[in-house]
């Protein structure tokens, strides 16, 4: 590669007809490499002294093709337990390198908008649009990782919708075939999008929700207007309100600032309203518009979230929270959670001994003459554990808690990795014994943060697996089993690797003594396990 500065190289095209010939002789083959390539060509077209004309023409040349190829890439890192692998943290950084990149050649072409170019300032509201349309898309990768959007982000976003609203041109409609498909769009529609999706909640979503949620908020962000004064309140649509001086997303607390707007939502919430009601009369998600891929009940969960985010002043707590300090012992992971819940005792399958305790055993003999009585519980390993990813951490603190879970902190140093719907045991502050939950949401930033979700009652380990013809010769494995809680209306429930739940399945059970149940209900899908209620067999 050549020294010489970006400035001083010429990108691979000046206009779009070699833009287009250059993307033909670059398929979509190995995206890593394409990625790099584009990256690399659109930086250099951004420090390249070009018309703003052939430069608006070779960005919309190139878009849909780098659509392609970061939804691709996206795949790397999104959804991934955090804090992300240094090559996660790669791809990441480099996926948001190419959406900044590709704003900035808009914002490049926005310039000559108000440097008094008339051909281009008839084009502005496509210029301004197609700017935020990519930081917006660079804030879904953003929501999807884990992280949140950094206050330069917000800053530059709000700057763009402030340029857009200096040249009249907020409402005006133009065509984004690529993101919208037949929907028209406008600067307007793609900046309530930045503000629906930050006020989502995201990080509380599984992926395939925060999927569902993005391609409603792009469909639906052009339902939103956007006053420069408070509207007329009325119970039924509480508005978002953010500065556009500020470096934060839109919130609802009413402000008092020059630059204060706020987002009108009565007719996004009626368009929700009624989907809902279609929904709760049994109707099917993909015959509302929701999307073929929307299944029952999560589509209607994910809409009652959205509609008290966007809607109705945000977030409802079912038990309030109050400030916690101190310690926060966490394991993660079904095997070590059920290894310290057992006493530090490694699993052993009911009624016969492991293969590797056969092996240990005839090793003993032929060293000692007889089996050995003791074993150092230190080297547990040897049964098959790798006890040292299951540790205690002893460094993540309480910031909150409230009657049914804890928010937790962790600022420097360990090695766990966290993740959406994880199943982990958290004994918090004095407490005497863990407690299994799952972990609900999960930041990364100054450090890291979850929120764990606590099941009622003290867990008991014990071993399962299916029962029947249909299940001989089926191994057990490690399971929990929780008790009835009346105070909190929970029924006995049984926590199980993921993928072991069907209705009406009759499963072995063994603690003390082996007993049959039956699965009743599934109560919550984690990540890694399912939780059911059951009924003697």
């Amino acid at each position: 590669m050549s020294d010489a500065p970006a400035e001083a190289q010429r990108p691979a095209f000046s206009d779009a007809g070699e833009c287009l010939a250059w993307l033909e002789k670059n398929p979509a083959t190995d995206n890593v490499h394409l990625q790099a390539m584009l990256l690399r060509q659109v930086n250099l077209l951004n420090h390249h002294p070009i018309g703003p004309g052939e430069r608006l023409d070779i960005l919309e040349t190139l878009r849909p093709r780098l659509h392609e190829v970061q939804e691709e890439f996206g795949r790397k890192f999104a959804g991934k337990p955090l804090p992300l692998t240094v090559p996660e943290q790669a791809a990441f950084d480099s996926c948001r390198a190419l959406w900044h990149a590709l704003a900035t050649g808009y914002m490049r072409c926005a310039e000559a908008c108000f440097a008094g170019d008339s051909a281009m300032k008839s084009k502005a509201a496509l210029v301004l649009q197609r700017a935020l349309a990519a930081m917006v898309a660079g804030q879904y990768e953003t929501h999807r990782s884990g992280l949140t959007p950094t206050a330069d982000y917000w800053r530059t976003l709000h700057q763009l919708y402030a340029a857009a609203e200096q040249l009249n041109v907020t409402t005006q409609e133009v065509f984004d075939t690529t993101r919208l498909g037949k929907i028209s769009g406008s600067v307007g529609a793609a900046y309530a999008e930045a503000l629906l999706l930050a006020a989502a909640g995201l990080h509380e979503q599984s992926q395939r929700r925060i999927a569902w949620a993005a391609r409603w908020t792009r469909r639906w962000s052009g339902k939103v207007r956007i006053l420069a004064s408070p509207p007329t309140l009325s119970t039924q649509a509480f508005p978002l309100c953010v500065d556009l001086g500020s470096d934060q997303p839109a919130g609802y607390m009413p402000l008092d600032v020059p630059g204060a707007r706020w987002l009108e939502t009565a007719e996004l919430r009626r368009s929700i309203k009624k989907r809902l009601l279609m929904l709760d009369k049994g109707e099917l998600p993909v015959n509302l518009g929701l999307g073929d891929d929307c299944t029952q009940p999560a589509c209607e969960q994910l809409l009652k979230h959205l509609y008290q985010r966007w809607c109705k002043g945000g977030a409802i707590r079912g038990f309030e929270r109050r400030p916690a300090s101190g310690p926060c012992r966490f394991v993660v992971g079904f095997e070590g959670i059920h290894y310290y819940l057992s006493g530090s005792k490694p699993f052993k399958a009911p009624g016969s001994p492991t293969n590797e305790m056969l092996r240990r055993d005839r090793e003993e003999i032929a060293t000692f003459g007889r089996v050995a009585t003791h074993h150092d519980e230190n080297f547990s390993e040897q049964h098959g554990y790798a006890v040292e990813e299951w540790r205690l951490i002893e460094n993540w603190h309480m910031v909150d808690a409230s009657a049914t879970g804890v928010r937790i902190e962790r600022k420097s140093g360990g090695k766990l990795r966290i993740g959406h719907g994880q199943l982990v045991a958290a004994c918090p502050g004095d407490a005497q014994s863990f407690l299994l939950g799952c972990v609900r949401w999960a930041l990364a930033g100054d450090g890291l943060q979850a929120g764990v979700s606590l099941f009622p009652g003290l867990p008991v380990p014990v071993a399962l697996r299916g029962a029947g013809p249909a299940a001989a010769g089926e191994r057990f494995r490690q399971g929990f089993l929780l008790p009835a809680v009346a105070a909190v209306k929970q029924e006995a429930s049984v926590v199980m690797p993921i993928g072991t739940y069907k209705l009406g399945k009759t499963i072995e059970v063994f603690a003390d003594q082996s007993r049959r149940v039956r699965l009743t209900r599934l109560v919550e899908r984690g990540s890694d396990y399912e939780r059911a209620a059951y009924e003697p067999a």
